[in-house]
């Protein structure tokens, strides 16, 4: 036997199971979400709330249009400073 071939052997071996860990989580993708979705706490005690991710997800929408209203904000201050120094440029 070669030694490339005990090579990639020794590599099928070492990844078996965490390719057939993921093959098993894509498959029952479905199934794993809906026993997700029924636990209420966690180990620690952690309560889960619903409407506590929900008004979490709803946070963070309106922190991503703020920052990009505020991107834009600073794009047309930096086009107008461009545009003016670019005339008295000429």
């Amino acid at each position: 036997m070669y030694p490339w071939q005990s090579f990639v052997i020794g590599i099928l071996e070492f990844a078996a199971w965490p390719i057939v860990a993921i093959c098993c989580a894509l498959i029952f993708k479905k199934d794993i979400s809906n026993l997700l979705s029924r636990i209420k706490t966690l180990p620690g005690g952690t309560e889960l709330n619903p409407q506590v991710v929900e008004n979490q997800a709803e946070s963070k929408k309106d922190f991503d249009e703020l920052y990009i209203k505020t991107q834009e904000k600073q794009n047309r201050e930096i086009e107008k400073t461009a545009s003016a120094k670019n005339k008295e440029a000429q």
